[in-house]
């Protein structure tokens, strides 16, 4: 059954007027007819069953809850040094399929991507529609948050109760504890800090030391700017709901 967020001015009473573009892709995509049904997830983010009462209209009603939970029992916050725009766009998704609850981009001093505010702001609208596509897939019950993009000084913003930032250079001194003993820590936020194409440059480690947040390797093998914060959510998730 297809899954669909809703937003809070579609909502009237137990009755949804769907928004152009779900509208759209009820009508245009997947064909729906009066009487069929499909799954909403609320700005409250439970779960229900509505009913197609008229498709021309976009008109829905509200028939039953569903119970579920399919979120991360700890929030994540991707902090990410923004690679070229296709790289960007495959870790927003794959990043929402696996938990993340905030992606906050930031330009380092290697990022080979040349942008800034108002650029960013101009694909903000793509970037948030993968983010919803995703999060209707992977059955989620919220869409994470992306953020304005920052600079490296404006880290301190987001920082939780365990902070890694991911460092090739930790690989090579064959250091690989870090991240195991953290993720055995009590928390209940975890950031992690993944650089772009080009890593990150020492000064910027020595700024992130400064605020507390700990370098750490993700195994032997040096990954791409795209594999590691998916790496760093997937053992995240492990540990938190298989181990």
């Amino acid at each position: 059954m297809q899954r669909y967020f809703i937003e809070e001015s579609c909502i009237q009473g137990l009755d949804i007027h769907i928004d152009t573009y779900n509208h759209k892709h009820m009508k245009k995509v997947m064909r729906y007819h009066n009487g069929d049904q499909v799954i909403c997830i609320l700005p409250n983010h439970h779960t229900y069953i509505y009913e197609i009462i008229d498709i021309d209209q976009g008109l829905l009603h509200q028939e039953k809850e569903i119970i579920e939970n399919h979120e991360l029992d700890v929030d994540v916050t991707l902090i990410y040094g923004l690679p070229k725009n296709d790289k960007f766009e495959f870790v927003l998704q794959k990043a929402t399929e696996l938990g993340v609850k905030r992606i906050v981009p930031f330009l380092s001093k290697r990022s080979i991507i040349k942008t800034n505010q108002d650029a960013f702001q101009k694909k903000q609208e793509r970037y948030l529609r993968i983010l919803k596509e995703a999060s209707e897939q992977s059955y989620r019950q919220m869409i994470p948050e992306l953020t304005s993009l920052i600079k490296i000084q404006d880290i301190s913003n987001y920082l939780s109760d365990v902070n890694l930032v991911a460092y090739e250079e930790m690989s090579k001194q064959n250091e690989h504890k870090a991240f195991y003993q953290a993720l055995h820590q009590n928390y209940q936020t975890i950031t992690i800090i993944v650089g772009p194409e080009g890593g990150f440059e020492q000064s910027e480690i020595d700024f992130m030391k400064t605020l507390g947040i700990q370098e750490c390797s993700l195994g032997k093998r040096i990954l791409r700017s795209e594999t590691a914060p998916l790496y760093m959510l997937s053992v995240i998730g492990y540990s938190r709901e298989l181990m």
